[in-house]
């Protein structure tokens, strides 16, 4: 899919017809994805910048000094040096237009109540549910950024065995992962890393601290790539030393969970089923409810994509395209937790698993 064809096909989500569409960026991290999804811009910020859509697919960027040499070849573009040139442009090129269409699930407020002033006598229009109902199906050039960031996800996790030693924090490992995620070609990690050790592995966006490794510790591993904009999101869970039987009745548990509801995912089943078929396996084990959050989410190029997710308000069917983590995790105060993690997309028959990490529980030798 082009990026005009994009443009084109958020316009015919629209439950209300507008002239035309405005993505305003505010400061980091207050940066609208929609703003790359249209543009195939794949490096800078762009704070400050704004692209307006046409129904015909055209697109023309508003952009600053400081971003101008980074926009690609054959975008069409007006370059500004001043918030005052930047209004005064943009008044020019909405002159003739009665409705936009704005993205107000990513505008603050306060740049709302400007763009309020600034058009008093425009009709603006809400496009967020358009948006998300367009980025929801990933095409082909989206499915290989997020292959890639998988890609070199997968490199990492299976190094981490050998990152260990006795002295090593969890602040260490998460150190360690962003730098490998790095070496591998990710321009960024996608989130904060999360590297637990021990009991700290029953707190699900625990992220890391100073705890040392202990023998016997349970090791939670939950990070991701990004590449051009684009993200990964998988976990994998660790014994230090020799893993007693409670804990690989855990992970097995785990294990069997995720597999379950990868089983059953395909075009037309409602996305909350697979997290109840997940819950469901859990619950059918002496790990009755410590199963404590949604099976999964959207993901793109927000680590959360809106939209859907594995998760018992989400009744929206499936449909090829959607690419979605599946999670499921046990959480255990007085032993630790565990959570098994992929990336997937939905295809036509089923679907394809984009990480491909070994998921049986690894122990790694005390040194």
């Amino acid at each position: 899919m082009t990026y005009s064809q994009r443009i084109k096909t958020i316009f015919s989500q629209l439950d209300e017809p507008v002239d035309i569409i405005l993505l305003r960026n505010s400061s980091d991290p207050f940066i609208d994805p929609t703003f790359f999804y249209v543009t195939g811009i794949k490096k800078g910020l762009f704070e400050g910048c704004s692209i307006l859509l046409g129904p015909d697919g055209s697109s023309h960027l508003l952009v600053s000094n400081l971003e101008e040499p980074l926009v690609p070849i054959g975008q069409k573009s007006t370059c500004f040096s001043s918030k005052k040139e930047y209004t005064d442009l943009l008044t020019e090129l909405l002159t003739d237009c009665n409705t936009v269409g704005i993205n107000t699930a990513m505008t603050l407020y306060d740049e709302y109540q400007q763009l309020r002033q600034l058009i008093p006598e425009k009709k603006l229009i809400s496009i967020s549910q358009a948006v998300k109902n367009t980025r929801i199906i990933k095409d082909e050039e989206e499915l290989h950024q997020i292959q890639e960031a998988c890609h070199i996800a997968d490199q990492v996790m299976t190094k981490i065995p050998t990152f260990f030693s006795t002295s090593l924090t969890e602040h260490e490992l998460a150190a360690t992962i962003d730098h490998q995620l790095k070496l591998q070609g990710a321009s960024s990690s996608a989130f904060e890393t999360i590297s637990s050790f021990g009991i700290n592995t029953a707190k699900p966006h625990y992220t890391s601290g100073n705890k040392k490794i202990q023998p016997g510790d349970f090791i939670i591993c939950d990070f991701g790539a990004t590449v051009n904009h684009y993200h990964s999101d998988t976990t994998r869970t660790f014994v230090y030393g020799s893993a007693s039987k409670k804990q690989k009745q855990i992970h097995q548990t785990v294990l069997n969970a995720q597999q379950q509801a990868l089983n059953h995912i395909k075009p037309g089943v409602n996305a909350n089923t697979i997290h109840q078929i997940a819950n469901d396996t859990i619950n059918a084990t002496e790990f009755k409810g410590y199963f404590i959050h949604s099976t999964g989410h959207s993901l793109g190029l927000n680590v959360h994509d809106s939209g859907i997710g594995f998760a018992p308000h989400y009744q929206t069917p499936l449909q090829s395209g959607m690419v979605l983590t599946v999670e499921p995790g046990i959480y255990i105060p007085t032993i630790g937790g565990v959570r098994i993690e992929d990336d997937i997309v939905v295809s036509p028959d089923g679907y394809i698993q984009l990480t491909q990490s070994p998921k049986q529980l690894i122990e790694i030798p005390t040194k």
